[in-house]
């Protein structure tokens, strides 16, 4: 048996990993390199798809919509749509209407309700044009959205849910839920907007403002005004606090009898103040008709108010005549207004009334037309211009008189008030 001293013994060559890789050829490196490229450029395409499929999925989810009509509740007169994907306008034959629809109304005393998928609804008014833009629903999850593009006129607006309305000057108006605005756009393009209830949130150039309940703003030029209480004073100078300034003297008589006469005197006392009241006073006449009094001349649209408030302060002194006179339109104290009407270019007044303290021999006294008034006492009138047949309402407003007629009268009329709201 032979024994080898290990010490002696050549240790085996030993081959390192770097000798290895050093060994293969570069081709099979280079390989293994593009497999591990590939496998990564799949992996990121696979997260990249897996991704871009739940991102489509949620935001399909989230914005699919579908339309919904606008249901025609009640018309009056002629009303004009267009349809979309079309340029011809044709009288409304249908009750439903779909998104993308113009109305388009004339002035000739014409109107349209509308009923929308969430029960919010649009009056819209004489000379008035509106686009329902968009009108829609979530397909899978509760939401909505009402966008309408009113170009002219008035339109009353009734929301349940949120809506948008869209105005000229790139301006926008967001009605909160369960508001109620009328949005009025007049000849000259300033957009108005009058809170009845709820708010409504407006922009316009950068600007935003929320106008509340009982207030109004106005939007010209794109600038959004001041907010303001939503009733408005129309006409200057009916206190009297400056005489008859702004005011033209009216005096007729027939034949050669008697003119009347003006006094400015004390007026009714209110517990802030003593009000200035005209006086007209005509007497010793021979019988002849007379007319004393004082004219105002107005321009003033106000198609979109839903009340024109006169309030006037009367008192009635002596008249020689009784009841309305011969032909029921001669009283010691008159307030008469002449406006254009629904229909362009109309006279749908004169608006009159008359203020008669007795009627011993039944002269004519037409209802609506005149007032049976204690004598010698101040007494407040007040009437809404608005409260009266549909083809009667006021439009544009002409002119404003104060006057006494008939024969001998002695009567007198302070804090004249126009108020639109």
């Amino acid at each position: 048996m032979t024994t080898t001293d290990s010490a002696q013994v050549t240790p085996a060559t030993v081959v390192h990993p770097a000798e290895r890789l050093g060994a293969r050829s570069r081709a099979a490196v280079q390989a293994e390199r593009r497999a591990w490229l590939i496998l990564w450029v799949a992996f990121a395409t696979f997260c990249l798809l897996v991704f871009s499929a739940a991102k489509f999925v949620n935001d399909f989810v989230n914005t699919a919509q579908v339309d919904q009509l606008a249901v025609v509740t009640a018309s009056r007169g002629t009303v004009f749509v267009v349809s979309p994907g079309s340029a011809d306008q044709t009288r409304l034959a249908r009750t439903e209407l779909g998104v993308g629809t113009v109305i388009a109304l004339d002035r000739v005393d014409s109107s349209l309700e509308l009923q929308f998928f969430d029960d919010s609804r649009a009056k819209v008014q004489p000379g008035a044009s509106v686009e329902l833009t968009r009108m829609e629903v979530g397909r899978f999850i509760k939401q909505q959205r009402l966008l309408l593009d009113q170009t002219a006129g008035v339109v009353q607006y009734t929301s349940v849910g949120s809506m948008d309305v869209q105005l000229p000057n790139n301006a926008m108006a967001h009605l909160a839920p369960h508001s109620d605005a009328t949005l009025w756009i007049d000849a000259s393009g300033v957009s108005r907007v009058l809170v009845y209830d709820g708010e409504v949130k407006l922009d316009a150039a950068g600007q935003s403002a929320t106008v509340p309940r009982d207030k109004r703003m106005a939007i010209a030029d794109g600038r959004l005004g001041q907010v303001a209480d939503r009733p408005e004073q129309l006409l200057r100078n009916g206190d009297f606090a400056q005489r008859d300034d702004g005011w033209l003297r009216h005096d007729l008589v027939l034949g050669q009898d008697v003119e009347g006469q003006r006094f400015w005197v004390s007026g009714p006392e209110l517990p802030d103040r003593t009000l200035m009241a005209l006086r007209v006073l005509r007497d010793r006449s021979r019988g002849e008709h007379g007319e004393t009094g004082l004219i105002r001349a107005l321009d003033i649209d106000v198609s979109g108010y839903r009340h024109l408030w006169l309030n006037a302060w009367v008192r009635v002194d002596q008249a020689s005549l009784s009841g309305g006179g011969y032909l029921g339109f001669e009283y010691p104290m008159m307030l008469q207004m002449s406006y254009e009407g629904p229909v362009e270019g109309s006279e749908a007044g004169p608006w009159a009334i008359g203020f008669y303290t007795a009627n011993p021999e039944s002269r004519p006294t037409p209802p609506g037309r005149a007032e049976r008034w204690p004598g010698g006492v101040w007494q407040e009138y007040t009437v809404d211009l608005m409260n009266t047949d549909a083809d009667k309402v006021p439009y544009r407003l002409r002119e404003f008189s104060v006057m006494g007629q008939g024969h001998n009268y002695d009567a007198r009329v302070a804090g004249i008030e126009l108020i639109g709201d």
